[in-house]
Order: structure tokens, then C-alpha cells, then sequence
């Protein structure tokens, strides 16, 4: 690993465990936001858990989306044991959204490589991970399990907070195709929980030919470090 991707790491894992390492099998946090499937389109409340594996980039997400007036969506988004999946049901039994195979499993794991925030243990240790820094400020982390490809890039500040996460080609569904866009997620207002200090505050984009779409967006009200 080369020394200044060394010195990035070792940064980021100091601000995040500011009273030295933390050991843990997960993280878990509710979240609190809105999000939106078109530019066009109006915000949607929603509430979530998720659920990070504390050393890789294994997670589950399950959020209850309100769509209307007494009509809310139960949305699944994973990757677990190499493979990527989405599942929205309106009412909880009517299909809405699926995602499965190879463009689903590529976009999860970019989703759960740029989540590293959250689970700030696997930075530097994590099977499968690639580490180069391209910049004085700028990390890439290459995941491949050999099913798998995924790169992320992350922006580090002086104190070692990961500001910004953001990948080249992401798989988006534009009708019935898939499409690689760029895409990208910010952080902010970071606490501490349980002797880990992460962010409370994260945005989600897609970098449209046409401008930024910002869909999703929420904040963290509840942490939780599982031994």
C-alpha cells in the first residue's frame, strides 16, 4: 500500500475512533429523510434502518417510504455475501420495483463502499479492498471479490472526515435500460456514538447529462455500535 494512501487511512480511522479502536461485528442507525425518483418529481418522506457489516461492505437498508395520504412503500436495498438486490412493495404486497444480476450487485457495492463513513472499521482492513491515493486529499478504494468490481472515491478533510464519496459510472435504470452514470454522496455534521465518531448528515446525486439531481437525503437519528 502506498504511503500516502496509508497516511489518508490511518487519518480517517483516528478521527472516527478518537479513543482508540472500537471493536464491533456491526453498526445499525435509523435514519429520517425524503427522496425522489425524478427531477420532476415530488420529495417522499421516508424512514429507514440499516444495517452495516462492521468489516466489508455487506448492508441491508429497510425503509418504509410514505408515497400518499395512507399509502406507504417498503423498500429493501442490500448487498450481502456478493450479491446486490432491490425491492420496493407499495402496501406491502403490490411490486413496484426489483432489481437483481450484475448491474444490481455492481450498484450495491458502490452503495456500500461509499457508506464506508458508517462503519469506519473497515477502512484499511477489509478483504477484498484496493487502496490508492490520487491526491493529497482524495482516496480510491477498489473492491473485487471476483464477482464484483466497484471503485469509489472519497474526499478527506485536514481532520480526516470523509466530506464526499463519488463513483464514474454507477448503474442507473433510465426505462428498461441500464445506464452508467456518475454519481455521488456528501456527509456532514458528524457525533460520536458509542465511542465512534460518524457522519449525521449525508445527500445523494446523480450527475445527469442535463445537471445534478440530488434524490435522496436524510439524517441520522439513532447509532448503534453491535458487539
Amino acid at each position: 500500500m502506498q504511503e500516502q494512501a496509508l497516511a489518508l487511512l490511518e487519518r480517517i480511522r483516528r478521527q472516527a475512533m478518537p479513543e482508540g479502536a472500537v471493536e464491533c461485528r456491526a453498526t445499525w442507525m435509523r435514519q429520517q429523510g425524503e427522496m425522489r425518483f425524478a427531477p420532476d418529481r415530488p420529495w417522499l418522506l421516508f424512514e429507514a434502518e440499516q444495517w452495516f457489516e462492521g468489516n466489508g461492505i455487506d448492508f441491508r437498508w429497510l425503509a418504509r417510504v410514505r408515497m400518499a395520504p395512507l399509502v406507504s412503500a417498503r423498500v429493501i436495498d442490500s448487498f450481502e455475501r456478493g450479491r446486490g438486490a432491490l425491492t420496493a412493495k407499495v402496501l406491502g404486497v403490490i411490486p413496484v420495483a426489483r432489481a437483481r444480476g450484475p448491474a444490481a450487485h455492481k450498484g450495491e457495492a458502490l452503495r456500500g463502499l461509499a457508506e464506508l463513513p458508517w462503519r469506519p472499521f473497515a477502512f484499511r482492513d477489509a478483504p477484498c479492498f484496493a487502496w490508492e491515493a490520487v491526491g493529497p486529499a482524495m482516496l480510491r478504494v477498489t473492491f473485487n471479490d471476483g464477482i464484483t468490481k466497484a471503485a469509489v472515491e472519497f474526499e478527506v478533510d485536514g481532520e480526516g472526515r470523509v466530506l464526499g464519496a463519488a463513483a464514474s459510472s454507477r448503474p442507473r435504470q433510465v426505462g428498461k435500460s441500464v445506464v452508467g452514470t456518475t454519481w455521488s454522496g456528501a456527509f456532514a455534521e458528524y457525533r460520536t456514538f458509542d465511542g465512534l465518531r460518524v457522519p449525521t448528515v449525508a445527500e445523494v446525486t446523480w450527475h445527469l447529462p442535463e445537471g445534478p439531481f440530488t434524490y435522496w437525503r436524510g439524517r441520522v437519528v439513532e447509532f448503534r455500535v453491535l458487539r
